[in-house]
């Protein structure tokens, strides 16, 4: 599959499936796959495509960061909810630390199985929902830990939107002083 080459800023959506760096001569760019079966190459790196992201979605990398770890507390890697589109939240994976720019990032939804590689030792096969394999170099236990964590953001984050939801909808009775 060839890939096509974007000058501009761009960004992801709920299509995306992962972000990867490539190399070019002078630079390290984004390489973002996507369940469709595109794969498209932008002019920035992984970390800046995935902070312009948060911030179009009117959040910040610091406050998606932060809210993670208030969720499952502090760990160093730490997936990230990106945003919620119709009640389901749209979780990021980072593979390294997040400001690394030789980070992968593995949308959540997009992942059907994972399983050690037979390719290399120390490397992991990812099997997405659309049926494509991609090799990416993370250990089984390093994976394992981020799905881990993606899950319970996912699930704390969808406790928190159930209980405002709650909040908002409970009928409140007002009563007047005697």
């Amino acid at each position: 599959m060839k890939a096509k080459r974007v000058a501009k800023d761009t960004y992801l959506t709920l299509d995306t499936a992962m972000v990867r760096p490539v190399f070019n001569e002078f630079s390290i760019q984004a390489e973002v796959v996507t369940l469709s079966g595109t794969s498209t190459i932008f002019a920035t790196d992984c970390f800046t495509l995935v902070r312009n992201t948060c911030e179009f979605c009117g959040n910040s990398i610091g406050k998606a960061i932060k809210d993670s770890h208030e969720l499952v507390g502090q760990y160093h890697k730490v997936p990230i909810v990106i945003e919620n589109i119709k009640g389901e939240p749209f979780v990021l994976i980072p593979l390294m630390s997040p400001r690394s720019p030789l980070n992968t990032w593995i949308s959540l939804h997009a992942i059907e199985m994972h399983k050690k590689s037979t390719v290399a030792a120390g490397f992991t096969d990812i099997h997405f929902t659309n049926g494509k394999v991609i090799t990416v170099n993370a250990s089984f236990s390093t994976l394992n830990r981020q799905l881990v964590l993606a899950n319970a953001i996912r699930s704390g984050f969808l406790k928190r939107l159930e209980s405002r939801e709650q909040f908002f909808t409970h009928p409140v009775q007002l009563t007047t002083p005697k």
